[in-house]
């Protein structure tokens, strides 16, 4: 009976010892680095949206759970609070484990150089030395079995409960913490380019096709491999325009050479390069255009008589129609720099959307501009953060002072929308801001947030342009052409949001 009490009170103490050194070593190990582990907890499908309580929480039970076991008259309930927080940090590891393609890391010092397994095995061994110290110090084991038995059943209920919150919030309520999932891109060819004035004018499934500002006559295609390069030399019916912003617009078969100040619209097929005038001095000036099909192209004017930006559709099926669609860009300040933004198309989906430069917004209509919907990035800028001015001696709009970009550069392919942000989220690591750029991923179905990738630096130049085809990311970076391969979650199947319910302007 004495070995028998002994063995007991030995369980006991070592139970202590241990829990109350685990706690310490874990508690000072997020300490000392606090920032590395908002981020890591940042990152997690389970506890990503709550990353600013629970990093403030954990270290705080972790520490006074510690102070508990060090006193006889605390041990106990520091023990069952012990049991049930372990409990948790197990129910969230078989979560992890089994439910979630993104496995993050939150742990410090030596834990984190255990493997996820390896983690679980030892939290199992605290949870059943928990559990025997319990027992050993219980005159009712019955009782105090029931209670460890609904501590753990309690356990999972919350952890679950999180998750699918969680899933909700980053999804739906984002309070811009970004979700990077290890392996959803990677680099896998790169060449370098002849020059550093290239940009994307289309792709197909055989490659990307490449234009050249300085030169815009001049195409250059290279394959998915990005080993094979064709030249090619566009043709043009026509040369006798004072050209000044020639831009080249490729959806397969057909090509076309536009410049708005002109203005000019050629059309021709990528057989043979050569293009004939679609449409010439019409008066019908325009700043930007994206081609919808062989017979439509959508485009940014500006009003006659407000001078503000206005999104129209030119269309060539018959004679020359152009019709304007005054309420999709919404003004803020002066409604030509803050409706200022992108325009992309995708065939696929039949999808137009416009993306805002200095807001978190962000426009999707279908192939006609009718209005489908108005939603927002992650981040939190939802006014534009500008100061316009009028030179009247030059009569001019300008800014009076340089303006940060929310959205720098975006590419739609299906129904999911790339973004390049220019603002930090929270719990993200600073350093990385100076050797990659971030592009953040939406899916229009189901008007969702999915996540984010980073897409380094190459020759010491930031990404300047995109494209996206397949699962393959195109990305020019300096003079350097890149091609990085998209996880299957940021490749969605074709869909014609067309069909889908439409917003209200």
């Amino acid at each position: 009976m004495k070995f028998l009490n002994n063995f007991k009170n030995s369980v006991i103490e070592m139970a202590s010892v241990l829990y109350m050194s685990l706690f310490v070593y874990a508690a000072a190990s997020k300490l000392l680095e606090f920032e590395n582990f908002q981020a890591q907890l940042g990152q997690s499908p389970i506890l990503g949206a709550y990353t600013g309580i629970l990093s403030y929480a954990v270290i705080t039970s972790e520490l006074i759970l510690a102070v508990l076991l060090a006193f006889s008259k605390t041990r106990l309930f520091a023990l069952y609070s012990g049991f049930g927080l372990m409990a948790m940090f197990t129910v969230y590891i078989v979560i992890i484990l089994n439910f979630s393609s993104n496995i993050p890391c939150s742990c410090g010092g030596v834990l984190e150089n255990m493997g996820w397994k390896q983690h679980l095995i030892f939290n199992i061994f605290f949870i059943v030395l928990a559990f025997s110290a319990i027992i050993f110090n219980s005159v009712n084991y019955k009782k105090s079995g029931a209670k460890l038995c609904v501590i753990m059943v309690a356990a999972a209920i919350v952890i679950s409960v999180l998750y699918f919150r969680s899933e909700h919030i980053m999804q739906k309520e984002n309070p811009f913490i970004r979700r990077f999932t290890p392996g959803s891109s990677r680099k896998i060819s790169e060449t370098k380019l002849h020059n550093n004035t290239l940009y994307f004018a289309g792709a197909d499934s055989s490659g990307v096709y490449i234009a050249d500002q300085k030169a815009p006559l001049h195409i250059f295609k290279y394959d998915t491999a990005l080993k094979v390069k064709h030249h090619y030399k566009i043709q043009l019916d026509k040369t006798d325009f004072p050209f000044r912003s020639v831009q080249v617009k490729i959806i397969p078969p057909y090509f076309f050479v536009i410049d708005g100040t002109v203005p000019v619209i050629y059309r021709g097929k990528i057989s043979d390069w050569k293009a004939k005038v679609l449409m010439s001095e019409s008066g019908y000036y325009f700043s930007k255009a994206v081609a919808v099909d062989s017979l439509k192209i959508s485009f940014r004017t500006q009003a006659e008589k407000s001078g503000e930006n206005t999104l129209g559709l030119f269309s060539f099926e018959n004679n020359l129609k152009s019709t304007l669609y005054p309420r999709l860009l919404q003004k803020q300040i002066d409604g030509v720099f803050d409706t200022d933004g992108m325009m992309n198309y995708s065939v696929e989906s039949r999808a137009f959307v416009y993306v805002y430069y200095y807001r978190n917004q962000y426009i999707v209509t279908d192939d006609k501009l009718n209005l489908m919907y108005r939603d927002n990035t992650i981040d939190t800028m939802s006014r534009a953060a500008i100061k316009p001015v009028f030179i009247k001696d030059k009569g001019q709009r300008t800014l009076a002072s340089p303006a940060n970009a929310v959205n720098k550069l975006s590419t739609l392919r299906n129904t999911v929308l790339f973004v390049n942000s220019s603002v930090i989220g929270q719990y993200e690591p600073k350093e990385m801001w100076d050797t990659a750029v971030i592009v953040d991923a939406y899916n229009l179905s189901s008007r969702s947030y999915i996540s984010s990738i980073y897409i380094y630096n190459s020759g010491g130049s930031k990404m300047k342009d995109m494209t996206v085809w397949g699962n393959s990311l195109y990305v020019i970076a300096g003079k350097y052409l890149q091609r990085y391969r998209l996880d299957k979650d940021l490749k969605i199947k074709t869909h014609n949001l067309s069909a889908d319910s439409r917003g209200e302007d």
